[in-house]
Parts: structure tokens; C-alpha cells; sequence
């Protein structure tokens, strides 16, 4: 029943031997295989490599198909109604949801991945900002900051800054 070890030992086997093992639940899925790596066989790497778009329009696809859950399809649609990816990045959440096609988890993560900094330095600076006007607003309304968010640093310019306010207390 447990065929792992019987695998196991047979994946060493090849690996050991430079065999190449091709495993198939029927005769005619192992026969499509070994049609398809006789095809291959001997011929160069890019004659199976994804093609590089010329066409700006795929290109465009490419980009945001690489955000999950956006297809081309959706590039398409986002394309035609903005005209231009810069068009696109610049788009609200509310004006992405208007494209047929673009529900709300699709558009929150397409507007994630356009607007969210990529730096967890930038990730920082963001959340200082953050502090800083929760900082405003509570002295605005007269209320105490908490003890979190007092001792909080605000100076986001210095890293080095932050690295030793963390290991002195």
C-alpha cells in the first residue's frame, strides 16, 4: 500500500545512475511524456522558454498579471478604460472597482501592489508618519498619549537613529 520507500529507493537509484525517471498513473499519460521529452530532447532551452512581449499591450498584461488574481483579461479591461499604466497606477480604489471584472478583493490587491512601498525602510517611515499624526490629533484634543506611544520614536532620517533607541532600552 505504501509505496514511498519503493520510490524513494528508485529516485536515488536514477539520480545516482544519471537516469531520468518519468512517472505516469497509465500507459498512454508515460507514452505522452516520452513523446513530449523525445520532442525536446537535444534542443536548445529557449525553444520551451517563455517569449519576451514586443507588443505594448502585452507587455502591459504581463506586468499586472504578475499581481494575483489579476488575468489578462483584466489587463485588457484596465488598459482600454485608463488607456495607460500610468493611468492605471494612478487610479483611486473607487475608479479600479468601476472596470468590468475588477471585484473587491481583485482591485484591493491590485491597488496594494501599485501603492504599498516595496522597502521596509519605506514601510517605516510610513508608520512613523502615522504615529506622528496620531501624536497631532491626541495633543489636538488635549488627551495623554499612551506610554507606547510616547516613547515611540518620530525621526525617521537616521535608521541608525532608531537601531540605538531600540538597544538602550
Amino acid at each position: 500500500d505504501d509505496n514511498t520507500a519503493a520510490l524513494l529507493l528508485l529516485s536515488k537509484v536514477c539520480v545516482v545512475n544519471r537516469m531520468t525517471l518519468i512517472l505516469a498513473w497509465s500507459e498512454e499519460e508515460a507514452g505522452r511524456y516520452l513523446e513530449t521529452f523525445k520532442a525536446f530532447d537535444g534542443k536548445d532551452a529557449s525553444s520551451i522558454q517563455k517569449r519576451e512581449q514586443t507588443v505594448f499591450a502585452d507587455q502591459v498584461a504581463d506586468v499586472l498579471g504578475s499581481i494575483r488574481s489579476v488575468n489578462k483579461t483584466d489587463a485588457a479591461q484596465l488598459l482600454s478604460q485608463f488607456s495607460s499604466l500610468r493611468a492605471v497606477m494612478a487610479a483611486s480604489m473607487d475608479e479600479l472597482s468601476l472596470c468590468p471584472g475588477m471585484g473587491e478583493k481583485k482591485v484591493r490587491r491590485l491597488y496594494d501592489a501599485l501603492h504599498k512601498p516595496f522597502s521596509s525602510r519605506a514601510t517605516l517611515k510610513r508608520k512613523q508618519q502615522q504615529i506622528t499624526m496620531e501624536h497631532s490629533s491626541l495633543l489636538i484634543q488635549n488627551k495623554k498619549p499612551t506610554k507606547e506611544e510616547a516613547e515611540a520614536p518620530t525621526d525617521i532620517d537616521n535608521p541608525n537613529q532608531l537601531e540605538t533607541e531600540d538597544n538602550t532600552s
